[in-house]
């Protein structure tokens, strides 16, 4: 049986670090919408269509993987919140 040991300044850590991650994708997503709109521009009727569509879908896809992530966050940050407050419990500070 595997045994990790972790401290809430660590979690607070790689929270800092999936945070920095998430908004790089943001930011790649949106320069993928800018340079979606340049390539539409390219094609005209189905062919244009087909490509938006294909493209919103995985836009959509991309939405709710960081909206996951924010919630992965938030619940690691909580994490971090109630392993302090233990701390504290147990040295007596609280």
């Amino acid at each position: 049986m595997s045994f990790y040991q972790v401290n809430s300044v660590q979690l607070r850590s790689k929270k800092d670090e999936l945070t920095a991650l998430s908004q790089r994708f943001i930011k790649e997503k949106e320069n993928l919408c800018a340079m979606e709109l340049g390539l539409r521009q390219m094609w005209e009727g189905e062919a244009n269509e087909n490509f938006h569509a294909g493209f919103m879908k995985n836009a959509g896809r991309m939405d709710t993987f960081i909206q996951v992530i924010s919630q992965y966050l938030s619940v690691i940050e909580r994490i971090a919140d109630r392993y302090e407050i233990a701390e504290q419990k147990n040295l007596g500070r609280i």
